[in-house]
């Protein structure tokens, strides 16, 4: 039997330059922000570009100083929750005349499952759906022969 030692793993970030795993973060179609375990807002992708747009002063800064009063009680919970693995996900919705915002947070571990911090993110429903309507036209791959219509049948699609 030949000996064969356990592959080291790499680690894909190392590859990365700062610069481009900022514009890969920035490409996604979700705006989010990383909080560590101590409560600071420590990231925030897409910049400028943000629907609601974070100031640079707010990095390193606790969360509490990023919401209103009325909605800290909400802030903790989802903390508290999130933080002991009561909750593996909490969230709510933002509704504006022309928006529909679904602000979920997840929690950030590492393999040990130690918390780390924890991910809010924001999904455009109105966004989608608008992206939805604007490439209906695009190509269709079906994995089912049952999704998918005669004619794409005929063409082996």
């Amino acid at each position: 039997m030949i000996n064969q030692q356990p592959k080291e793993k790499k680690i894909m970030f190392k590859n990365l330059s700062p610069e481009q795993l900022e514009a890969i973060l920035d490409a996604l179609p979700i705006e989010f922000i990383f909080i560590d375990e101590q409560e600071r807002l420590w990231y925030g992708n897409k910049g400028e570009k943000r629907s609601r747009p974070m100031s640079p002063e707010l990095i390193g800064k606790d969360i509490r100083g990023c919401h209103q009063p009325e909605t800290l009680p909400m802030v903790e919970k989802f903390v508290d929750n999130l933080k002991s693995g009561k909750k593996e996900e909490e969230e709510f919705w933002l509704i504006f005349p022309d928006r529909k915002i679904l602000n979920r947070f997840l929690p950030v571990r590492n393999k040990e499952g130690k918390y780390l911090g924890m991910i809010e993110y924001l999904f455009d429903f109105k966004a989608v759906e608008a992206m939805a309507e604007a490439k209906k036209n695009a190509p269709k791959r079906y994995y089912s022969a049952a999704d998918a219509p005669a004619e794409a049948k005929k063409d082996g699609h």
